[in-house]
């Protein structure tokens, strides 16, 4: 080889060996800028999968509670009544309790001395009175009445009440009440015999709203 040929041989080395390191910075550029764009690309994607599917707005009836929230509705539903609450709910019951539904007399003067029959929201009063200002007073709860049964003329009736109260009398019997005194003391108290024994809640009722449905309950279905 000729000293022109050696010459150019050795530029082309040169040449080459300087090409190659920057021809290899140039790829290695390359490849980490494709790489960041496909990084991108995936990270994009999935932001747009989590935002169409794992991200949806919570429907009125679902709308997250959080947990002290509960945990303040669990304290306040367990703390104890006050002395006031009490008192309160006590002077609720003891008026409920004087709601009288029905009172009937017996008729004057049939019986010189009156009896009267009392039924409020917690028990049946019985009042028997053989002379002046005396009386034989008599109260059955109503969970205790186990039947009532009446007996009907053309003018006058009488009422037969017969109680689970272990005594000496298991019924009593109260003659000469007007004939539709006797069926509505009949259908009030044999309604609420009814009632309690299915467990039906009558707490929540007005006094006419009571009355009316116990009439309901007890009226006989017989034609």
């Amino acid at each position: 080889m000729d000293a022109v040929d050696q010459l150019s041989f050795e530029d082309r080395s040169q040449s080459a060996q300087t090409r190659t390191p920057r021809t290899y910075n140039f790829l290695l550029r390359l490849s980490r800028r494709l790489g960041g764009v496909a990084t991108y690309s995936s990270f994009m994607s999935d932001v747009r999968t989590f935002v169409s599917h794992g991200v949806s707005a919570p429907g009125r009836n679902h709308l997250p509670v959080a947990p002290f929230l509960g945990h303040v509705a669990a304290t306040s539903q367990s703390e104890p009544e006050s002395a006031e609450d009490k008192g309160k709910k006590l002077r609720n019951i003891v008026s409920k309790s004087h709601e009288v539904l029905i009172s009937v007399n017996t008729v004057f003067p049939v019986t010189l001395f009156p009896d009267s029959v009392t039924v409020d929201r917690t028990k049946v009063t019985i009042t028997k009175r053989d002379f002046f200002w005396t009386s034989d007073v008599m109260s059955i709860r109503i969970e205790d009445v186990l039947n009532v049964s009446a007996s009907v003329g053309p003018l006058f009736g009488s009422l037969t009440i017969a109680s689970r109260v272990m005594s000496t009398i298991d019924h009593f019997k109260i003659n000469h009440f007007w004939r539709s005194d006797a069926i509505r003391l009949k259908h009030i108290i044999q309604g609420y015999v009814i009632a309690q024994h299915n467990d039906i809640d009558t707490a929540h009722l007005t006094t006419d709203e009571l009355i009316d449905t116990l009439r309901e309950l007890g009226h006989d279905s017989a034609r």
